[in-house]
This record gives C-alpha cells, structure tokens and sequence, in this order.
C-alpha cells in the first residue's frame, strides 16, 4: 500500500482522475484552516503583556485572551506557519509510516 493517496489509483479512468483532482482541491483548501488555529495558539503562547496590564485586566480577561492581534504579529505568525510547513514539506521525503526493526 502506498503513503501517497492520489498516486496510489492508476488514472486510468475518468473517475480516478475526478477523484484524484477532488483530493488535490481539499488539501489545498484545507491548509488555511489548519493555520488559522495554529496561528492563534502560538499568538497565545507568545503573548507577552506587561505584569500591570495583566493584573489590572484578569478578572475581565476570559480564557481565550483578548482577541486583539497587531496586523505584524499576523503577518509574523503566518509567515512562521506557512514557512515551518514548506520547511518540512521540502526536507520530508516519505510520509509512510513503516515497521521499524532494530
């Protein structure tokens, strides 16, 4: 069995090829909303607000933070998204998961 499902069907016919191109189209419309999320978890993480701010807005913070994210921050984020997934794209040749003997 084969790691690459698109590659794994011969086109030999026209429902294979439709099939084919229907995967091809959801991995590349599933992408951004893969980063969405991704992008708003790091903007957690890497949240950095001053000790006063914080003290002074916890009991009116909920638990998903503000909400309110600076248009670089954005760009940053998505940029280190995008760029860490055709990082490993490029340096990943085989996604096959095989028996590993020692």
């Amino acid at each position: 069995m084969s790691a690459n499902v698109i590659a794994m069907y011969p086109s030999t016919s026209l429902f294979i090829a439709i099939g084919q191109l229907a995967i091809a189209i959801l991995v590349l419309f599933s992408y951004p909303l893969q980063v969405h999320p991704c992008r708003n978890c790091l903007d957690k993480v890497f949240h950095f607000d001053s000790a006063t701010e914080k003290l002074e807005d916890e009991s009116a913070a909920d638990e998903h933070g503000t909400g309110e994210m600076t248009p670089l921050k954005h760009s940053l984020l998505t940029f280190l998204v995008v760029g860490g997934g055709f990082t490993v794209a490029y340096f990943v040749d085989n996604l096959e998961m095989g028996t590993h003997t020692s």
